[in-house]
């Protein structure tokens, strides 16, 4: 597993030092051809199975907030779980002040989406059952990951939580690249 994470890091960086990055828009199918294109124009072709993609989501997310469920730094790229910690330490002893976390993450990331003291996934400390009521991929998709419009909902709580989740392909498994929060 360290392998893998370690493999996903790196290759993570290589993608980062790229000259630009394309979007694409797709029309969303069973599978998603995606590219990544790199420095010296080689096409690496990655192909994302929209299906299983959504089903990993719906599994990762869903057992995550069960006691014994896969905890987040299992289910985040490596960078992303920096990221969402920086985000919920934001104005506690140890962690950054707001303005050092927008310093900080700003270049990769819509810091206005991170969820500025609230936990991963969902705003509230205390839940009942959350499921995923909504997972459909976004029309508009980046190579080599793949975002879905997301609806957590607390069951017992009757609250819902709209999220664009992003996701890579690791292996046979996915990761979460990115998680946009909006104000509910």
């Amino acid at each position: 597993m360290k392998l893998v994470v370690l493999a996903m890091f790196c290759i993570f960086f290589a993608c980062q030092n790229k000259k630009e990055q394309v979007a694409a828009e797709m029309a969303v199918t069973d599978t998603l051809a995606t590219s990544l294109v790199g420095e010296i124009n080689d096409v690496d072709s990655v192909e994302i199975d929209v299906e299983d993609a959504t089903m990993w989501l719906k599994e990762v997310v869903e057992s995550h907030f069960l006691d014994g469920g896969f905890p987040m730094e299992d289910i985040c790229t490596p960078e992303y779980y920096s990221y969402k910690t920086d985000a919920t330490q934001v104005g506690y002893d140890g962690g950054l002040t707001e303005e050092e976390f927008v310093e900080k993450w700003s270049s990769t990331y819509d810091v206005r989406y991170a969820g500025i003291s609230y936990g991963f996934l969902i705003s509230a400390q205390d839940w009942g059952k959350i499921e995923v009521t909504k997972c459909v991929p976004k029309a508009k998709q980046i190579p080599g990951e793949i975002t879905f419009e997301v609806i957590l909902t607390d069951i017992p709580y009757k609250m819902d939580y709209k999220r664009d989740i992003t996701v890579i392909p690791v292996g046979k498994a996915y990761l979460i690249k990115n998680v946009m929060e909006y104000v509910e």
